[in-house]
């Protein structure tokens, strides 16, 4: 919306999926209008505003929203499709915003191409195959920090974000980094709970089994190598019997 101060046009945001009620606490009756549209913009909405819970909305789901806006201005489309999110329903809509990780932007634009491409990196002055290069890197990851679904890994400020943009523009490090590996199985985890939790179970099942049959292969090993032991032994003693009779019978016809 652009409004006018002291003679001149200023662009004010008034909508980031609606932060917060000023008045009133959101409910799930009050989340819709009476044409039961969700109040504000679901694709800017951040993972706590679409949770529903008791969890305060501060300036990290600000933050949230911005990064969806730098995601928008260098690739042409929000991480979340709008049109697939006004397909969906309810429930569904609020576990896409809450659980669906947004693909870094050069991927996105590694997956358009043709026209879409090239009207996309027009409209930014770049050529198609310039503009991923472009995107690729640190503005990857300044997106990515500033879309996190877990705020704690956000940046905390706007100053904060603003100023990681800034060192990317003077050629600087940013803040900004990678996840680790142990951070993406942990999210890997949290995503895929339930199938993990029957993994497990399999992976359980199949070590259980797995020890099983060793053991009982050990155990017929052990059974195995006893009955050749004890056969060698009856045979041993065979033969001690046999040499002893063969003596004795040799010692009676010395005899006679």
């Amino acid at each position: 919306m652009v409004t006018i101060h002291d003679n001149k046009p200023v662009a004010k945001v008034i909508d980031f999926g609606v932060s917060k009620a000023i008045s009133q606490q959101l409910t799930e009756r009050t989340l819709f209008t009476a044409y039961g549209q969700m109040v504000g913009t679901p694709v800017y909405m951040s993972p706590e505003q679409a949770q529903m819970s008791g969890l305060d909305i501060d300036t990290r789901s600000d933050i949230y929203s911005l990064g969806v806006l730098l995601f928008e201005l260098l690739t042409g489309s929000t991480p979340l499709d709008a049109e697939h999110l006004r397909k969906s329903g309810y429930a569904e809509m609020q576990r896409l915003i809450r659980e669906e990780e947004a693909p870094k932007p050069s991927d996105r634009l590694s997956t358009q191409q043709g026209e879409a491409l090239a009207k996309i990196a027009k409209h930014r002055g770049s050529e198609p195959g310039h503009l991923n290069r472009q995107v690729q890197g640190d503005l990857d990851w300044i997106v990515m920090k500033a879309l996190e679904k877990d705020r704690n890994r956000r940046y905390e400020t706007a100053n904060g974000f603003l100023a990681d943009v800034e060192r990317y523009l003077n050629n600087e490090s940013v803040l900004a980094c990678p996840p680790t590996a142990s951070y993406r199985l942990r999210k890997f985890i949290s995503r895929n709970r339930q199938a993990v939790l029957v993994a497990s179970a399999i992976a359980a099942a199949l070590m259980l089994a797995l020890v099983g049959l060793s053991v009982g292969f050990l155990q017929a090993h052990h059974s195995a190598k006893d009955a050749r032991l004890a056969q060698d032994k009856v045979s041993q003693e065979q033969k001690r019997t046999a040499k002893e009779r063969d003596r004795a019978d040799q010692q009676r016809r010395l005899a006679v």
